[in-house]
């Protein structure tokens, strides 16, 4: 909302409320214009495939890290301080230590449109194979007209990555070979396990449907055939896709998560031992009735989710995948492109759009080949 002093009003807030502030916006600095970073550090420190934060000028909020149930992470070689909520692990802010400057995470408001000028994408090379950036090609303004989005080598001022690199993955379509082994870890690499090819025993776990494909705004979940929708490439990779839900904006920080559902039988600890929720360094943050939500204890990332009412598949979040292929992990990932999972419930409408419209083009593409 606008007040009569020209101010745009934001509330902002983590999962648990542990963390609340308003922000007071002078319509004169709006839009900000943002691109989402999808460098490997932001990627493997959140779990997501791309963040977004705005720089905190003073007057705009007041607030000390300080008198909050902050968890704070340094990041020394790049000199920066994250912090998360201690809680439910939200991400909250950075702080760049030399200068004391702050940047907001932008999943934490409660409205962006009119407020965030959405350009593109930045840091793409560090990705391999363009990361979530091949899928914001464009953004349909509040005019109704179609604006063309950036695809940056690093800043939003630096040269753009031409518009065909990264279009396609040439591991799509390619034959898995079947011992190999996914790694994964968070920034602090306190966090490490892999995930092998689906095999025999993946194909024993049982599920509902997921948001991702029967929207359960119109559809029931039930899964009577039980058909075993993780599986996908003729059982050789697993469903992945991209979820805008409250409670993944809000648990996460930023504006779009993206999981990989795999089953618990293929994740293993970096040991080699079968997946143990206890012995990995994780916070767990119960962000409904019989759902649970783990996290990074040090640095704050998020890496998994799953529930009471399916046990047997577990919600992995990409951005700690490391493959050599790329961000997306297309050797081992087959990624829904019909729909951004609880597209109706975002808050950044129209980034959400993007992603959807990038997603289905970028379909079309890959079946044309």
């Amino acid at each position: 909302m606008a007040d009569t002093n020209g101010t745009t009003i934001v509330n902002a807030s983590c999962h648990c409320k542990s963390f609340t502030t308003t922000l007071k916006f002078p319509n004169s600095d709006l839009p900000f214009d943002r691109a989402i970073c999808v460098c490997n550090m932001c990627r493997t420190s959140s779990g997501a495939c791309g963040i977004s934060a705005i720089t905190l000028k003073p007057g705009y909020t007041s607030f000390d890290p300080a008198d909050y149930k902050l968890s704070k992470y340094w990041e020394l070689k790049e000199g920066y301080v994250r912090y998360f909520c201690s809680i439910c692990s939200c991400h909250i802010c950075v702080e760049h230590a030399a200068s004391g400057e702050r940047y907001l995470s932008t999943g934490l408001w409660d409205k962006t449109e009119g407020i965030m000028r959405w350009t593109g994408s930045k840091f793409i090379p560090g990705t391999g194979d363009g990361g979530i950036s091949i899928w914001l090609r464009d953004i349909v303004e509040k005019d109704g007209s179609v604006r063309k989005l950036d695809r940056c080598s690093r800043e939003i001022t630096t040269s753009l990555v031409p518009e065909v690199e990264y279009r396609s993955s040439s591991h799509i379509g390619r034959t898995p070979e079947p011992n190999t082994k996914l790694q994964a870890q968070c920034h602090c690499k306190k966090v490490k396990f892999h995930i092998t090819r689906p095999n025999e025993d993946s194909k024993k776990a049982e599920s509902p449907y997921p948001d991702l494909m029967k929207p359960y705004r119109s559809s029931s979940s039930a899964n009577p055939s039980r058909e075993t929708w993780w599986l996908r490439s003729n059982s050789t990779k697993y469903l992945a896709g991209l979820c805008a839900c409250p409670s993944c904006r809000l648990t996460l920080g930023y504006d779009i998560q993206s999981w990989a559902f795999v089953p618990m039988c293929n994740i293993f600890n970096d040991d080699g031992t079968p997946l143990d929720f206890n012995n990995m360094g994780l916070t767990t943050y119960a962000s409904s009735a019989g759902v649970m939500r783990e996290s990074c204890g040090k640095c704050g990332a998020t890496v998994f989710w799953h529930c009471e009412e399916r046990p047997d598949i577990i919600d992995v979040s990409v951005g700690l995948l490391d493959p050599e292929e790329g961000a997306r992990a297309d050797a081992w990932l087959d990624w829904r492109t019909g729909r951004v999972s609880f597209a109706e419930l975002a808050v950044s409408t129209s980034l959400v759009g993007s992603l959807e419209r990038g997603m289905k083009v970028w379909k079309i593409e890959q079946n044309a080949k």
